[in-house]
C-alpha cells in the first residue's frame, strides 16, 4: 500500500492504518464510523452554518451567530453522516460477501462517489435559498468553498470504505484506477461546473444596498387609491361571474378599465401579498416565510431552512433548543402603497393584509391580518392606533353574533360547517364591514385583503356544487361591498388570486381609473408588483428606481420626480407574547 502511494499522506494514514491493525472487524466499522462522521459532520456544519447565515442576513445582523448556530448543526450532522456511512458499509460488505470483487478500490470510489452526488444536491437546492437574499461576495464565496467540500467528503468516505473492504478481504488494492491528482482534478472541476450556475445568477441579480430614503417625498396631483386582495378565486370563476352579471361592480370596473393576468410564483402566500402591496418582488420586501425559528443562543431568526426545516421543528423546537416564531410586520423592509400616502398626514386605511401585525400606527387606521381571531384572543397590536381597537372589537363581537349560515350546514356535518363558518365567512365579513364604514372617512389609500373563500376551500369536503355556490354567494357580498365604498375613489386596482386552491397558476387584475383605460382584447400580463407602482403614480408620488413603471393601458400622468428609492421602514421589535398568539392563529387558519 505504502508502494501505490496510499500512506503517503496524513489523512489517509489517519483512516487506512485502521486495515493494517490487529483489530475484529466490528471494532473496525464502529472506530471508522465515529472518525468519517466527526470530520465529515465538522466540515458539513462549517459550511452549512455559513449557508444559513447568508440566506437569512445573520452575517450582516449579528455575525456571532454563527457559533452557537456551528454548535446546533455539528452534533446531529455528525450523527447523520455516521449513520450514511454506516449504510454505505453495509453495502459494501454485502457486495463482498456475495461476489467475488477483483478491484475492491474501484467499488469504493464508485460508492464514494454516489455519496458525493447526493451532497451535492442537498447543496444545490440549498443554494436556492442562498442566493435569494446573500450578497454578492458571500454568495461567491460559498460557490467557492463547495467544490473542495464535495472534494473533501468523496476522499473522506473513500478512504473509509476502502479500509473497511481491506479489513473484510484481507487483499490490498490492485492499484490506483487514476492518479490522486486526476481524481482530485475531476472532481473538483465537475463539482465547479455545476455550482457555476449559481455562481453566475448571483453576479447577474447581486443585491444592491436599498437606496436611503429621500429627505422629502414631493408630490404631483393626485387622487384617492383603493386596493383590494381576494385570495382562492380561480380566474374561470371570476370570468363566468362577471360574464352573468352576478358580480356588477366588478363587471363595471372590467369594462371601464383593464384587465391584466400574471403569474404566480411558488411562494407563500405573505410574500406574494407583501409584494402586491409594496411593489418590491420577494425576497427583497423581506417577508420570506410564515414562520422562522430561533435557535438558542442566536439573535436573527432562521426564516429560510431549506431542507433542515424538518430539524428545527421536529427536533429542536420540542426539545426546547430553538423557538417557532412567526413572520411579524418588523421582518418586511419596504413601505406599503398605505404609509406611502399617509407621510404628509392625510389619511389611510389597512384591513387585514399580510405583514401588518402587530400593527403599525399611521394617521387613520390599521387592522392586523388575522385580526378578528386576535380579538377574540385579547392579543395586543391588533389596532393602530390603539385608541380605535374598542370600536372595532365591538364590531368583531357584533359579526360574531350572526346565525348560522345555511349553506354550510347543508353541504357539511356540523363540527365541519361551524369551524368554516368560524375561520372564514365571519372574518371576512367582520373585515368587509370595517373597510365599509372607515371608507366614509375618505382614506387617501386604502387596502382590504379578503382569505375567507382560500380558507374555506382548503381541505373542503363538501363538494364542488356546494363550493361553487359559496364562492358565488361569497363574491356577491364583496361586489355590493365594493359598490358602497369605493365612491369617490380614482383608481381601484383588484387582485384575483387563486391561493392554494391552484398554486404557482394564473390570477387577475382589474385595474379601473376614473380618468380611463384602453381595455384589450386579451389580459395583459404583468408582474403583481406593478400594481403597487401603479397606485403611487396615480397618488401623485414618485416613482421609485426600485419600482416597475404601472401598466399599460391607463393615462398616467408623469411623475412629480424619480428618486433612487423609498427608503427602510424603522421598526421596533415587538416585546410581548404577540409572536405565540399570532402564531397560533395562523395554525387555526390552516397556513402552517
Amino acid at each position: 500500500m505504502r508502494r501505490l502511494g496510499y500512506l503517503d499522506h496524513r489523512f489517509e494514514r489517519f483512516l487506512l492504518q485502521d486495515a493494517l491493525r490487529p483489530r475484529q472487524p466490528a471494532g473496525t466499522l464502529l472506530l471508522l464510523t465515529a472518525k468519517v462522521g466527526l470530520l465529515a459532520g465538522l466540515a458539513l456544519a462549517l459550511t452549512l452554518s455559513l449557508a444559513l447565515a447568508v440566506a437569512n442576513g445573520n452575517l450582516t445582523a449579528s455575525p456571532l451567530d454563527l457559533i452557537p448556530l456551528f454548535l446546533h448543526l455539528f452534533l446531529p450532522l455528525s450523527l447523520a453522516t455516521g449513520l450514511a456511512f454506516l449504510a454505505l458499509c453495509g453495502m459494501i460488505v454485502l457486495v463482498i460477501r456475495l461476489y467475488h470483487v477483483r478491484r475492491i478500490e474501484a467499488l469504493s470510489l464508485a460508492m464514494a462517489l454516489a455519496a458525493g452526488a447526493g451532497v451535492l444536491a442537498f447543496a444545490l437546492r440549498l443554494g436556492g435559498e442562498v442566493l435569494a437574499e446573500g450578497r454578492l461576495w458571500q454568495v461567491a464565496g460559498l460557490v467557492l468553498v463547495t467544490p473542495p467540500l464535495i472534494y473533501l467528503l468523496i476522499k473522506l468516505t473513500y478512504n473509509g470504505l476502502l479500509t473497511l473492504a481491506i479489513r473484510f478481504t484481507d487483499a490490498a488494492p490492485l492499484g490506483r484506477l487514476f492518479s490522486r491528482r486526476w481524481i482530485g482534478f475531476a472532481i473538483l472541476a465537475g463539482a465547479a461546473l455545476l455550482v457555476l450556475p449559481s455562481l453566475i445568477s448571483a453576479v447577474s441579480a447581486a443585491h444592491r444596498s436599498p437606496a436611503p430614503a429621500p429627505a422629502a417625498l414631493p408630490t404631483g396631483p393626485g387622487e384617492r387609491v383603493a386596493l383590494v386582495g381576494i385570495d382562492g378565486v380561480l380566474p374561470a370563476e371570476i370570468d363566468y361571474l362577471i360574464a352573468l352579471g352576478e358580480l356588477p361592480e366588478l363587471g363595471r370596473m372590467a369594462r371601464e378599465g383593464q384587465v391584466f393576468s400574471y403569474r404566480r410564483k411558488r411562494e407563500p402566500p405573505a410574500s406574494f401579498w407583501t409584494a402586491v402591496a409594496t411593489g418590491v418582488p420577494g425576497p427583497d420586501h423581506g417577508v420570506t416565510s410564515l414562520d422562522s425559528f430561533l435557535p438558542l443562543g442566536m439573535k436573527t431568526a432562521l426564516a429560510r431552512t431549506g431542507p433542515l426545516r424538518m430539524w428545527w421543528s421536529r427536533v429542536e423546537v420540542p426539545l426546547g433548543l430553538a423557538e417557532y416564531r412567526p413572520i411579524l410586520a418588523n421582518r418586511r423592509r419596504a413601505y406599503t402603497v398605505w404609509e406611502l400616502a399617509s407621510r404628509g398626514g392625510e389619511p389611510g386605511l389597512a384591513v387585514n393584509w399580510w405583514a401588518t401585525y402587530p400593527a403599525e400606527p399611521i394617521p387613520g387606521l390599521v387592522v392586523a391580518h388575522g385580526a378578528y381571531g386576535l380579538l377574540r384572543e385579547g392579543a395586543r397590536g391588533v389596532v393602530a392606533p390603539e385608541g380605535e381597537r374598542p370600536a372595532v372589537a365591538a364590531l368583531a363581537a357584533e359579526t360574531a353574533a350572526g346565525p348560522p349560515d345555511p349553506r354550510l350546514t347543508a353541504a357539511l356535518p356540523a363540527p365541519a360547517a361551524a369551524s368554516v363558518r368560524d375561520r372564514a365567512l365571519l372574518p371576512d365579513r367582520f373585515y368587509r364591514e370595517v373597510f365599509s364604514r372607515r371608507m366614509t372617512e375618505n382614506p387617501r389609500a386604502s387596502a382590504l385583503y379578503l382569505p375567507g373563500i382560500d380558507i374555506a376551500a382548503d381541505g373542503w369536503r363538501g363538494g364542488d356544487v356546494a363550493l361553487a355556490d359559496l364562492v358565488r354567494a361569497e363574491m356577491r357580498e364583496t361586489d355590493r361591498s365594493l359598490a358602497r365604498s369605493l365612491e369617490g375613489v380614482g383608481t381601484v386596482a383588484v387582485v384575483l388570486d387563486a391561493g392554494r386552491r391552484r398554486e404557482g397558476g394564473e390570477g387577475r387584475v382589474i385595474l379601473w381609473r376614473r380618468s380611463g383605460c384602453s381595455r384589450g382584447a386579451k389580459p395583459v400580463r404583468i408582474a403583481p408588483e406593478s400594481v403597487a407602482a401603479a397606485l403611487l403614480r396615480a397618488l401623485g408620488l414618485p416613482q421609485s428606481e426600485e419600482l416597475p413603471a404601472p401598466p399599460p393601458g391607463c393615462k398616467w400622468s408623469p411623475p412629480p420626480v424619480v428618486v433612487a428609492g423609498y427608503g427602510l421602514p424603522r421598526r421596533g421589535a415587538p416585546a410581548g407574547p404577540e409572536g405565540v398568539e399570532y402564531l397560533e392563529n395562523l395554525r387555526s387558519l390552516g397556513y402552517l
